[in-house]
């Protein structure tokens, strides 16, 4: 009885010695949306998740590859499957208003901070000399994974154009993959909604001379025509090794986005950690310095989280109406 007894005591001991202090909070799992492996968004999941998981106390940031990127970050996070993300505000319009692919609105997302802006890029071989848009007719050109925000925008722009898709040898490759196959020749063009420079075409580059697909001027006025927040954006020269040449694009904006199932404490944390460690991010990717308090109030599309509303109130920041949430 006696042994019995003290197995008992021992045990108890144990369980006590393992447990968590009382008053110590469990820390809080959100799971940050990152596209694939290589893209510009699972690199800046990464760090925005070390920033988390450094920064805001009791909670635990992990990146989840999403291979539909955009859309499927809005997606979720409708349902609360993921709980964080980057994502292009053409998608984050078209989720917030239930058009195009969304079948009705997607009135649970929440934007923290604007991103930065991204070009819609079409690299190809420059011996192919497809540096126009009317020039990959009859081509093999890729658009991204399906449901990606590079497949939006690539069939959105090139309805803006009049150039109908099926004039083209669609494929839905990763960027990786694309690269990969315009070296084996099964591939023309493959394109991406990223920042320059883009890993996929500094990968490229590493091999063979690369172009862009440049757009003309009147060109980017028909596209922004038709899409407003499809703006002209510049790729200058020199932002890629031995493309010389300043190359015209339409571009748009990404957000950092949130389901607004998401704590209001949460919210608040990440976007102050986010300001503040700026630098940390662009260790990761050089052009997170787009993320300020004043781009987000001018190229943000969905409604503030209340979370991230009570950090730029506290900065002063004022905030237009068509950011606050109903």
């Amino acid at each position: 009885m006696r042994r019995n007894l003290g197995f008992f005591v021992l045990a108890i001991l144990a369980a006590c010695l393992s447990a968590p202090d009382i008053g110590q909070a469990a820390a809080t799992r959100i799971s940050v949306g990152g596209n694939g492996v290589g893209g510009v968004y699972y690199i800046y999941a990464g760090s925005l998740s070390t920033i988390i998981n450094t920064k805001v106390p009791n909670v635990q940031a992990t990146v989840e590859v999403c291979p539909g990127s955009s859309v499927e970050h809005v997606t979720r996070m409708q349902i609360n499957d993921i709980q964080i993300g980057p994502a292009m505000n053409d998608v984050v319009f078209q989720g917030v208003k239930g058009i195009n692919r969304f079948k009705k609105p997607h009135d649970k997302v929440r934007t923290l901070f604007a991103m930065y802006p991204a070009e819609l890029q079409g690299a190809s071989l420059e011996k192919d000399k497809l540096s126009t848009p009317k020039a990959l007719i009859g081509k093999r050109v890729s658009i991204g994974n399906p449901g990606t925000g590079t497949s939006v925008m690539a069939s959105a722009v090139f309805e803006a154009l009049g150039i109908d898709m099926k004039s083209m040898k669609i494929q839905n490759l990763n960027w990786n993959e694309g690269a990969q196959a315009i070296r084996n020749n099964s591939l023309d063009v493959q394109f991406g909604a990223m920042a320059a420079p883009a890993p996929f075409i500094m990968d490229l580059l590493s091999t063979h001379k690369v172009a862009l697909v440049n757009f003309t001027d009147e060109e980017l006025a028909k596209i922004q025509a038709k899409f407003e927040y499809y703006a002209p954006l510049t790729i200058k020269a020199g932002t890629y090794p031995d493309i010389k040449v300043d190359v015209k694009t339409p571009g748009i904006w990404n957000s950092m986005v949130a389901t607004s199932e998401l704590s209001d404490e949460l919210a608040y944390g990440i976007t102050k950690a986010v300001y503040e460690n700026i630098p940390a991010l662009q260790k990761a990717y050089k052009g997170a310095d787009w993320a300020t308090p004043e781009n987000t109030m001018k190229f943000a599309v969905a409604p503030l989280h209340p979370g991230a509303i009570k950090y730029y109130k506290e900065k002063g920041v004022t905030i237009p109406g068509k950011l606050m949430p109903k």
